[in-house]
């Protein structure tokens, strides 16, 4: 009996020391991952901003860093105006069907965003500066300063420095590096593809048109645009010289503004449901055009967003080569 109760306390040593061995091999793991968490510096409109570590839950107010999040492989748990970003942006990363609406770019709703209880909100500074101080009552706030000398006078630039800077922002900069380098990749494959092509021009016109009360709209990319530097590198010359430090990339005309803009093929993109080229059929001044009487228009569709990241200008070449073949 002697030996049983000296066994029986010897296990009871033996299990309390287990407990404590584990319990500290516990304490030691959290301290480890605290001391190998490190601060993750981003720098915005601001200047640079620090955080603790990649953030997970992300409001995205504009497409282009919806689209952003989405290439590195991190779905936001809010976005703006869903629906047309699916409609305007054909871009081989989804949204689930789990992402939160909050509203309009322009005017998001608080309320919406304030119960998803973000980490860390997207902004852009030509959108979202007048509201700053209501996000930041939410979250902190990340807003990319679109409206700097630096920024308007590359935009592609200025595009890939925000998506390397949200890529930081969530722990994903693997992912950002390889979407850019398959963009990089897709350029140097479309150009070798349109040098073996007999095209009648190299010098293009881009518009993103549309009709506003039946009168057509014609918004075509100045020399600083994204468009302009992804078409340049593939081969193209934009034939759009004026106001190259256009804040937006583009200006907007109408039909006899595109009288300056001959012998250049004219590539657009234009939503299925406008009746934009049914209004032109008797227009003279513009059955008078270069490229159209020369059947020099090449139509990528309605999917093309030209202000996005680099899923969007892949896209945007993969459908300048397939106008092509039409």
């Amino acid at each position: 009996m002697k030996k049983f109760w000296i066994l029986l306390i010897a296990s009871l040593f033996l299990l309390i020391g287990c407990m404590e061995k584990k319990e500290e091999l516990k304490e030691n793991d959290k301290e480890n991952k605290a001391s190998t968490t490190e601060e993750i510096e981003i720098e915005d409109a601001d200047g640079v901003k620090t955080f603790d570590g990649p953030q997970e839950k992300v409001v995205a107010l504009e497409w282009s860093l919806v689209e952003e999040l989405l290439i590195a492989g991190v779905q936001p748990v809010g976005a703006a105006d869903i629906e047309n970003f699916n409609k305007w942006v054909t871009i081989e990363a989804k949204l689930d069907d789990s992402v939160v609406d909050v509203g309009g770019r322009l005017e998001p709703n608080m309320e919406e965003i304030g119960k998803l209880k973000p980490d860390v909100i997207l902004a852009i500074k030509g959108r979202h500066e007048a509201i700053k101080s209501e996000l930041e009552k939410i979250a902190p706030v990340v807003m990319y300063d679109n409206l700097s000398e630096e920024a308007i006078s590359d935009q592609y630039a200025h595009a890939i420095e925000t998506l390397t800077q949200t890529g930081k922002l969530v722990g994903k900069e693997a992912e950002v590096e390889k979407a850019v380098q398959s963009l990089e990749a897709k350029f140097k494959e479309a150009k070798k593809t349109l040098e073996e092509k007999n095209l009648q021009t190299k010098h293009f016109v881009f518009t993103q048109a549309f009709s506003v009360n039946q009168a057509p709209t014609f918004r075509i990319f100045t020399t600083n645009s994204i468009v302009s530097h992804v078409l340049e590198n593939i081969g193209l010359t934009n034939k759009v010289l004026d106001d190259p430090d256009a804040s937006s990339g583009m200006i907007e005309t109408n039909v006899e503004g595109l009288v300056k803009y001959q012998e250049a093929m004219f590539i657009h993109t234009v939503q299925e449901d406008d009746p934009l080229f049914d209004n032109l059929k008797s227009n003279a001044a513009w059955n008078g055009l270069y490229f159209v009487q020369n059947n020099e228009m090449y139509d990528v569709g309605g999917g093309v967003w030209p202000f996005g990241s680099v899923q969007s200008m892949e896209t945007l070449v993969e459908q300048v080569l397939a106008s092509f073949d039409k």
